[in-house]
């Protein structure tokens, strides 16, 4: 099987869904990870933007990432982009991949490029293609909560076996661990899990919404 993740942001697919992924790994799926936007000077630093992609290439190792590709768009300035420019992009990344599964970014985060990720992957995935894909939105920690529009789930993922090895690949990238009690923490994440996890009797869980489905 294959599983496309398509996110904002390096870190944004292991808050989001780093134990799936793990789990998805040992069930033997090919992950590719489409980082749509990037970091750059003069608002972060050149050693920050190499930091990015080292931790990175540490994550894919550990997941076993079949292939990670970088769309480079300025991060939080996706709203400059034409939106034909920006769907062209990501309809094409989808053409090439052709997964069974695509993990997005959910609609109403609090971060705007999220949404505006969102509603391309959409238009990408809409069912005029003759592969029909499963498409599931994963909570982003200090982003789904934070707005005004709750992440309602309905679709969990048991982590249990997974939780101590999300916490260590989050925490390779090191610029985003917070302090306790953000949500970013090291402590955060388990507890999240935890409490995503308690809902379905299980200890440790990802929650998710399932967009559109086929069988």
């Amino acid at each position: 099987m294959k599983v496309l993740v398509i996110a904002a942001h390096p870190d944004d697919e292991i808050l989001g869904l780093g134990g799936t992924l793990l789990k998805h790994k040992e069930n033997g799926d090919d992950i590719y990870i489409c980082m749509v936007t990037k970091a750059y000077e003069p608002e972060w630093s050149k050693e920050y933007i190499e930091n990015k992609q080292k931790e990175s290439k540490e994550v894919d190792k550990a997941l076993g990432t079949k292939k990670r590709i970088y769309c480079n768009f300025p991060t939080v300035k996706l709203n400059t982009i034409p939106s034909g420019e920006f769907g062209k992009k990501i309809m094409d990344i989808v053409n090439e991949v052709e997964p069974d599964i695509v993990y997005t970014h959910y609609e109403h985060d609090l971060n705007a490029d999220h949404g505006i990720i969102f509603n391309a992957v959409m238009v990408a995935t809409r069912p005029l293609k003759k592969k029909k894909m499963k498409v599931i939105c994963f909570e982003t920690m200090s982003s789904s909560e934070w707005n005004n529009k709750e992440f309602v789930p309905n679709y969990y993922v048991d982590i249990t076996k997974y939780i101590d090895k999300k916490v260590e690949l989050f925490s390779k990238y090191k610029s985003e661990v917070k302090e306790y009690p953000h949500p970013r923490s090291k402590e955060g994440i388990r507890i999240w899990a935890n409490w995503r996890g308690i809902r379905m009797c299980t200890e440790y869980a990802e929650a998710f919404h399932i967009v559109r489905e086929y069988w």
